[in-house]
């Protein structure tokens, strides 16, 4: 009997301590599920931000491209309008000069009339959609700002959200990311940063892209050199001999982005062209025919004088008005005009946008595609766990305690966001992807981070030795 009972206490000491092992067991690897499950949707959460912003800055990027155009339209139906009207020093030439001046003078008539029409609608139209452009690219550009700001406040209450649905007993550490994941919780944040474009000369980033020549279509570059009607061949109606006249206009334009960034400036213009000789017993009497024949400007940001004749990006002249010399009568004129009144001068130019910190290549290291990993830390009170202890099955002498370091237990996780371009074709595509061998598009070229494509994912990264350390300390110190 003795013998059995001393057996029988030893065998139930034994079972507990088997039962509370187990348990903790199960706990344990259900808390670092939960510490992983926070941390990989707190990387969600980070990749979402960056993808928000490339969503973002591309939608602003079709946005001034558009402003480029309505610009470019306001400029050049002015231009073709004022080259229709027959009040310049030519039209009353040919007028009294040509046999046969119809025609000239006919397309002109028929011209004008609908062009003055079109002139009157598109004014307002283009009006009304550059504000429009305009106010919603400002718009696009503080969504973004406050999407981005929020993540202080998002990361915290998404870390909390999750771990209660996976365990609800766990709670993310509440001080966590005020204190010892401050850091880490900063460079996320500084991961990307705001740039402001309107009002500095210089290079900048988005404005590269903007006026990259695949992002512009070719009527905003460059509009010309086209021939305008009408053209005339005639003879010369009071000349004695021989005679002929023959004239035609020539147009050019285009719109550029200013040096300052702060809007487009748009210029058009036509100049007629030809010449004129009559044949006398005495000798030839002629000259060339050259003047101003119409021309127009626009522009979306300060109106009044055009800011220079050098665009950003190496666009300059206005697609060659001011140095052509079929067109620089008319042009030189609408320079020293000016561009006129803005189309929208209070929300014209490039608006403040995201951009990553620091663009790096595969040059700076294996990890060079990844944004700083944010750790999350995740506890449970000891007491939720059903052990012995908190089923009340054994006391005294048969009592097996947790041996959690402050009646709490703990785990940390790591996840970030990282930036990789799928494969066109299904070659590269699932775990592949993680393989910088096969991250490459079907052109062999490389796609490098950046906030102008959104291909960003989240995923687990291992936590670093010294966060681990910190929160050993923390929970061995008791701390909140």
């Amino acid at each position: 009997m003795p013998f059995a009972l001393v057996f029988l206490v030893v065998g139930a000491a034994a079972l507990y301590l088997a039962f509370n092992a187990a348990q903790l067991a199960h706990a344990k690897t259900k808390e670092q599920d939960t510490a992983d499950s926070a941390a990989f949707s707190v990387g969600v959460l980070q990749a979402r931000d960056l993808n928000f912003a490339a969503y973002t800055n591309r939608a602003m990027i079709a946005n001034q491209v558009a402003a480029a155009q309505m610009v470019s339209i306001k400029s050049y139906v002015d231009e073709l309008a004022g080259t229709y009207q027959s009040n310049h020093t030519f039209d009353t030439f040919i007028e009294s000069t040509a046999l046969i001046s119809e025609p000239w003078t006919l397309p002109k008539q028929a011209g004008s009339a609908v062009l003055n029409v079109a002139k009157s609608a598109l004014d307002t139209a283009v009006r009304i959609a550059t504000v429009a452009i305009d106010g919603l690219d400002k718009i696009l550009s503080t969504e973004q700002a406050a999407f981005h700001d929020s993540m202080l406040l998002q990361i915290p209450v998404v870390a909390e959200e999750v771990a209660q649905a996976n365990e609800p007993n766990s709670h993310a550490t509440k001080t966590y990311f005020a204190t010892r994941g401050a850091l880490a919780l900063n460079s996320t944040l500084n991961f990307a940063k705001r740039n402001t474009p309107a009002g500095k000369t210089g290079e900048d980033r988005f404005a590269d892209v903007v006026t990259d020549k695949t992002t512009l279509d070719q009527f905003v570059q460059q509009r010309g050199a086209n021939i305008r009607d009408p053209f005339v061949a005639s003879i010369v109606e009071e000349c004695p001999g021989a005679s002929f006249i023959a004239a035609d206009n020539n147009h050019r334009g285009g719109t550029q982005l200013r040096q300052d960034k702060r809007g487009w400036e748009s210029l058009d213009a036509t100049d007629v062209n030809g010449f004129w000789f009559c044949y006398f017993e005495v000798g030839i009497v002629g000259s060339p025919i050259i003047g101003a024949a119409g021309s127009g400007g626009a522009a979306n940001g300060p109106g009044g004088s055009y800011s220079g004749t050098q665009g950003y990006g190496g666009f300059n002249n206005f697609g060659g008005a001011l140095t052509s010399a079929l067109t620089e009568i008319a042009a030189g004129k609408q320079y020293r005009t000016g561009a006129g009144r803005s189309l929208s001068s209070s929300d014209g130019g490039l608006q403040p946008y995201l951009e990553l910190s620091t663009l790096k290549t595969p040059a700076d290291g294996a990890d060079f595609n990844r944004a700083p990993a944010i750790t999350v830390e995740v506890q449970r009170a000891s007491s939720s766990i059903s052990t012995t202890d908190q089923l009340h099955i054994a006391n005294g002498r048969l009592q097996v305690t947790d041996g959690t370091a402050n009646n709490q237990m703990r785990s940390v996780a790591s996840a970030s966001a990282y930036f990789i371009r799928p494969a066109d074709s299904s070659a590269g595509a699932a775990g592949a992807l993680n393989n910088l061998t096969h991250w490459k598009r079907d052109d062999n070229k490389w796609e490098y981070p950046s906030l102008f494509n959104p291909y960003w994912q989240s995923s687990l990264v291992a936590t670093n030795m010294a966060a681990l350390e910190a929160a050993d300390l923390a929970q061995s110190a008791g701390a909140p």
